[in-house]
């Protein structure tokens, strides 16, 4: 079969013990993803992936819990025929009363769950509607300072056409005061 590989060639590209590789395979099964032909089982080659992190996840002493977490939140689809298996196994291996007692626990721990993503989801609004009323007060602030500097413009502009003014005055004065001196010497 093109491009899917058998368990030797997952020993191969992982490098890890055979015996390890049928362990994960075992115990990480909903991750890795398989294809059936008649009794032979082939891995796709995504099963790879999986395997090189599980080995960098075992060397770092997480559990197969732990891992299995990781695995979920790294984006590592899981395969749903064998979540679903699994689910079948499990309610058909047990009595009525124990399947109960699990379905109820995990709604349980579905409910506890979901009661402190409520209180995350109530602290992140708190802190977005403290952020909002900063950036009121600062939105406040800056119409103050524009309009100051607005002010402190239209003041430049006037103190810039007194300058003028009194420039010309002075130039007019001097040239007056020219005119008055050649005057008393000349007589004109």
């Amino acid at each position: 079969m093109d491009g899917l590989l058998r368990k030797k060639d997952l020993v191969e590209a992982v490098s890890v013990a055979k015996s390890t590789i049928a362990d994960w395979v075992t115990e990480f099964h909903v991750f890795i993803p398989t294809v059936k032909h008649g009794a032979v089982t082939y891995y796709k080659p995504e099963a790879v992936d999986v395997l090189n992190t599980i080995r960098e996840l075992r060397e770092l002493d997480n559990s197969k819990v732990q891992i299995m977490e990781l695995l979920t939140k790294r984006g590592f689809p899981i395969t749903v025929e064998e979540a679903v298996a699994d689910v079948e196994r499990v309610i058909s291996g047990a009595d009525s009363r124990d399947t109960l007692l699990t379905v109820m626990q995990t709604m349980g721990q579905a409910v506890v769950e979901i009661g402190k993503q409520d209180g995350r989801i109530n602290r992140i609004e708190s802190r977005v509607l403290e952020h909002v009323e900063r950036l009121d007060e600062q939105d406040g602030r800056i119409v103050e300072t524009a309009n100051e500097v607005s002010e402190l413009q239209r003041v430049i502009g006037e103190m810039q056409r007194q300058l003028a003014e009194a420039r010309e005055e002075a130039t007019a004065a001097r040239e007056q005061a020219n005119k008055s001196v050649w005057r008393r010497l000349f007589g004109k």
